[in-house]
Parts: structure tokens; sequence; C-alpha cells
């Protein structure tokens, strides 16, 4: 069975995006279960008319403005709304709310495509962000309006004269029921129930002077729609999405989905059961959580390490680790790598269905474009031949000056919350610690291999 020190970490890596220098002491000095409750009891940050940004997402619109709030959002999953560029971990950062403001976003999806612009995305971040503590039928109801994905899936070009069934599909197959039910198999809906679907979906526009949607009784279809069978009247789109929450999918899609996300491997089917009638009707997302959480399987050895930290996650973990103050500065060059090395730009998902599971990303090249931007995280200050020409990584320094060569690996798994590494993975960092003289450019080498290791990759 898994060490406490262990356990600890796990819960950071799961409920949020990982451990900062101190956090598996202080764990420890609590318990697992004090950790959980106290990680699920923390008030979300949500916006309101009198503070629209709470989080401090920088404003603008032109490609600077999109860079700098990449870096923000990376920022705000490692430390919360700390203050721009400081590295420090703000006293309301609520780690498990960024967590599962990530899922959303590669569960409920938007990116930057087509007509779909910088701004769009901003307002879906926020609605999802908003929205991580709330009920997945609310979601589902203000996501369908907004300028985001009524662009992204073609749904302002749904109209009584013109059907689209682009939204009503993937609302369907990919944010609500699935394509069949995850218990029985059978299948969820028809061709013709995405028809009914999309006809219950027209008359919501897009207003291209505004930027803002509207909904116009002129072109939406006032006939009378069927779904599975059924009568659903002169539907609109609350029509369409009780009818979801009445689907009997509905229940079991989104906790299954999420219990991947949490625990790493799918429920046993009473695990299953349980986690529906908690879900609910309204899909209440905080009930769901709380109850994953507090499963004994999330705990298990066989969930700790059993996913692979996708790209944004590693990025936000190192970060967190590091205290790392300069993600706001750097911010221009970590979007060209999300963009162009990395592949995984979190305004700019691939397609519909998000990203990539963590493992499918792994490979020679992707593992190269890692090393390289941790490596330009950790170098830093330094010139080329290693030697401190500015301001470093806090972290770096405090690793130094904590100790010798010979205790240096040590301290610094457990810190990462690794204490549970691998004996090639301990003996190969004791190697290149010992293997020079013990100063500033070789404990950022030594957190550089460490970032490049199995356990440090996987979550």
């Amino acid at each position: 069975m898994a060490t406490t020190q262990t356990q600890v970490a796990h819960i950071w890596r799961r409920l949020g995006l990982g451990p900062a220098a101190d956090d598996v002491d202080a764990g420890v000095s609590v318990g697992p279960q004090a950790l959980i409750n106290d990680l699920l009891s923390r008030p979300a940050m949500v916006s309101s008319a009198g503070n629209p940004n709470p989080w401090g997402f920088p404003a603008g619109t032109d490609y600077t403005a999109e860079a700098a709030y990449t870096g923000r959002m990376i920022e705000l999953m490692a430390f919360g709304p700390s203050a721009t560029g400081s590295g420090v971990t703000s006293p309301t950062y609520n780690p498990l709310q960024e967590r599962v403001a990530w899922i959303l976003q590669g569960l409920v999806v938007t990116g930057i495509i087509d007509s779909t612009y910088f701004t769009d995305l901003k307002d879906h971040v926020n609605l999802l962000r908003n929205s991580v503590f709330g009920t997945h039928k609310q979601l589902l109801l203000d996501v369908s309006t907004r300028p985001g994905m009524l662009k992204y899936l073609s749904g302002y070009q749904n109209t009584r004269s013109h059907p689209n069934q682009n939204y009503a599909r993937e609302v369907m197959e990919l944010f609500s029921i699935g394509r069949v039910h995850p218990v029985t198999g059978a299948a969820n809906y028809t061709q013709g129930d995405v028809q009914e679907i999309a006809r219950a979906l027209t008359g919501w526009q897009y207003n291209w002077g505004h930027g803002t949607t509207f909904f116009s009784p002129s072109q939406w279809d006032p006939g009378v729609k069927t779904y599975r069978g059924q009568s659903l009247g002169a539907a609109k789109l609350p029509d369409v999405i009780n009818a979801l929450a009445a689907h009997p999918a509905w229940p079991y899609f989104i906790p299954k989905r999420f219990y991947r996300e949490l625990v790493g491997f799918d429920p046993a089917p009473a695990v299953l059961e349980s986690l529906a009638a908690t879900f609910g009707p309204t899909g209440d997302l905080k009930a769901l959580i709380t109850a994953i959480a507090n499963q004994p399987e999330f705990l298990s050895d066989q969930a700790i390490f059993s996913k692979v930290k996708q790209p944004v996650e590693l990025i936000a973990s190192a970060a967190r680790l590091l205290g790392f103050p300069s993600l706001a500065t750097t911010n221009f060059y970590l979007s060209s790598d999300l963009h162009t090395t990395i592949n995984q730009h979190p305004l700019y998902a691939p397609n519909v269905a998000g990203w990539p599971r963590g493992d499918q990303w792994l490979g020679s090249g992707s593992m190269l474009a890692w090393s390289a931007l941790a490596g330009r995280i950790l170098y830093i200050g330094f010139n080329w031949n290693g030697v401190q020409n500015g301001p470093i990584c806090p972290y770096i320094q405090r690793l130094f000056s904590e100790g010798p060569a010979a205790t240096a690996t040590s301290r610094l798994l457990h810190q990462a919350g690794l204490d549970n590494a691998s004996a090639t993975t301990q003996a190969k960092l004791i190697e290149y610690a010992a293997g020079g003289p013990w100063n500033l450019a070789r404990a950022a080498g030594l957190i550089h291999l460490l970032f490049l290791s199995p356990e440090f990759l996987a979550c």
C-alpha cells in the first residue's frame, strides 16, 4: 500500500495540478482524508457584475494579448489569482477549481478556428470557470447560446429554412449522453433524433456587429418535434436540455468521464450506479466530484501514476514546484511552444472531442520539445556556460542552498511528491547530482532531469 506521502502527492496531482515544494509535508501533517476535505471545501472564485474578472486575465484582443492570456491561464492553474508574474500561491487558490475547469475545457469544447475568435474563447473559459461546482444541466443551457459555441458548431446557421445538425449531434454525443449507453451499450439516439433536436435548437443567431447572441422567433421552427419516439411539442432549447437530462444515459455518461479523469480508469458497475444517483437529473458536479474523491479507488495503488500528464498539465505542475515567476514575461514564447512544438494550446482544441489523452501525446518529438521548454524555464538567469547572470527560478536557489549533492535527490523527489520514484530514476538523479561541483547550474540540471523522468510525466 502506498505511503502517506505518496497518497498526499497523488491527491495534489488529481484534485489540482501537482504539489508545490511544501505541500507534501503539510498534507502529511493532516493526513490524506483531511487534505481531500480541505480541497473539496474551498470556495470557487467566480465572476460577478461587480467583479467580472476576479482571475486577473489581461485585457486586449490581439496576438500579444492572446499570448498573455495563455500565460495567465497556466499561472492560475499553478498559483491561483495572485499577482501576475509573482509565482506566489494566492491565499484564495483553489486547485480543484483549476482541475475541474480544465476537465470541462476538454469536455465541452470550443476552440479558435475560422470565425471563432479569441474573444469568444475568453467568454467560454469564463463560463467554465464559473460552472465548475454548478450543474451540468445549467452549463449546457448556458453554453448553447454563447458566441463561441454558436459559431464553433454552426449553431448560428441553424435556421428554420436551413437546419444545421452540427450542434444537435455533438451536444448528445460528446457533451451529455454519449453515442451509446455506458452500461447497456444500447444506441442513445438515431439520425432522426439529431434532425429533430436540430429543429428545436433553431432560432439562435449571432450579431456580428456587436458580438452578441439573440433569439430570433422568425428563424425558429415552431413545429412539433419528436425525440426518442415521443413528442416534445413545439420544443426550444430548454426543452432539449430537459429531454437530455431525462435520457437513461444522462446520469452515467458524464460521471464515467469524470471518474476516468480523476481516478484514471473506468468505475466498477456498482460504483457507476452510485455516481449516477449522485449526479442526478440536474447533473450536480460538486456532489459528483466529492463522491469520486471519497471512493476507495481514488487513493488506491492502482490509481497512482495511472495517467500521463497532458502538456499543459506538465507546464503547470512544473511552474507550481518551481514557484516560477516568469510566466507573464515569457508568455509569447510559451504560447508559441504550445502551438508548434508541445501541440496542446489551451485555446486551440484540435477538434470538438478535445485533446488526446496524455499517453497519446508521448513520443520522441514531444519529449524533445518538452525538454527544450523546461530548459528555457530552468535556465533563465544563467549564461551559456552555467554562470548566473540574472534572477533565477526561486526553487533552484532553494534546492542548492538546502544542502549538498548527496541529499539533493531525495529532497527534490520528496518536495516534488515523488518519493515513490523507481530505483532507476533515483539512481540516475543521484549520479547526475554527484557528477560535478554542486552549484546553481547543477541544481537546475537536476530539476531538468527530474522533469523528464517517467514519474514526473505521470499523473
